[in-house]
């Protein structure tokens, strides 16, 4: 994921992994929801006739700040190429740039939910153990 994730997903992760393994996965999944859903109100909002920038700048400080949460370094770059096309009022630039973090956004998905998978066959192994432990 290099790249893509900065080591303040792998702190929080393990961070995370310490107190619930469960919370790894829900964080993943919610981190995704959350972008795609925003992603594509953006996506309706530029296509409007009388765009808010303003609107579209908060939403962009939303990715990047849920972004930055988790170290999803690739998305947070891509974000301040929006701003800056929300800043020169420039809708065709800005449904471009749109177009980029989405796809950054969609490589870095697909990242994560490799994270998601691996951490949940884990989760699985270890329940595997305990019960055969005995415990």
């Amino acid at each position: 994921m290099q790249g893509l994730i900065n080591n303040e997903f792998e702190h929080l992760m393990i961070s995370k992994r310490a107190q619930d393994p469960e919370s790894v996965l829900a964080t993943i999944k919610e981190y995704c929801a959350e972008v795609e859903a925003i992603l594509s109100q953006m996506r309706n909002d530029i296509a409007t006739p009388d765009v808010e920038f303003s609107h579209l700048v908060a939403s962009c400080d939303l990715v990047k700040n849920k972004s930055r949460r988790i170290g999803c370094e690739l998305v947070i770059s891509t974000c301040m190429l929006l701003i800056g096309a929300c800043d020169q009022r420039n809708k065709k630039k800005f449904s471009q740039t749109l177009e980029l973090l989405k796809n950054d956004f969609s490589t870095t998905q697909s990242q994560l939910e490799t994270y998601a998978w691996l951490e949940r066959r884990t989760i699985n192994v270890q329940i595997d153990q305990a019960e055969s432990s005995g415990f």
